[in-house]
């Protein structure tokens, strides 16, 4: 009777961990198509877009904070000052923008003053690379912060996204990964109003 038991339990252990590795080895991609074309009416408030920081691979960053940028645009929620005018306010400002915690209050609200913006946005991309059965995985994680020119959080935005290839090549992937984690993070976006 308790060998019978414990076979019982044996099996359940074996099918439960079974389910488990399978479904972790044939992960697939999953890519976020284009947030939908409605656009905000009226006129849209002026913010700026610090660079996204990712402290492994600056190719994602610069993808996602242009194609943020764009989606945004696009869809009348944002017109943007110019980068190279936000690149100049950041070093002129002094500010840290690899703060492991982000900014101050104090500080988006300087910003926002010398840029004359409504909003500031800023964020953060990790990706974790590791190697599966089936190929390499990689998953993205976009967290995006939109604080008001009294420094003050509006709010924020959270997009994970993980891809699967069979073999790792490096440009191409940090296209399809910053274009699927900005059109999550812009739909999400576009359901805020700013």
């Amino acid at each position: 009777m308790q060998f019978l038991r414990e076979t019982k339990w044996l099996k359940m252990a074996v099918l439960l961990f079974g389910s488990l590795l399978l479904t972790s080895c044939f992960a697939t991609s999953i890519t976020q198509e284009p947030a939908p074309m409605t656009k905000h009416t009226g006129v849209a408030p002026k913010a700026a877009m610090l660079p996204i920081i990712n402290t492994n691979d600056k190719a994602i960053a610069d993808y996602v904070s242009r194609n943020l940028a764009n989606c945004l645009r696009e869809r009348n929620v944002f017109t943007f000052a110019p980068q190279e005018k936000v690149d100049k306010a950041v070093k002129k400002s002094g500010i840290d923008l690899d703060k492991i915690l982000g900014l101050s209050n104090a500080e988006y609200k300087t910003l926002a003053n010398m840029l004359g913006v409504d909003y500031v946005i800023y964020g953060v991309v990790t990706i974790k690379k590791t190697l599966t059965f089936t190929g390499w995985r990689k998953d993205v994680d976009v967290y995006i912060r939109a604080h008001d020119s009294a420094g003050k959080k509006v709010d924020t935005w959270r997009s994970m996204t993980d891809f699967t290839w069979a073999k790792n090549s490096t440009a191409l992937d940090a296209e399809q990964m910053a274009a699927s984690a900005a059109n999550h993070t812009c739909t999400k976006m576009l359901q805020h109003q700013f």
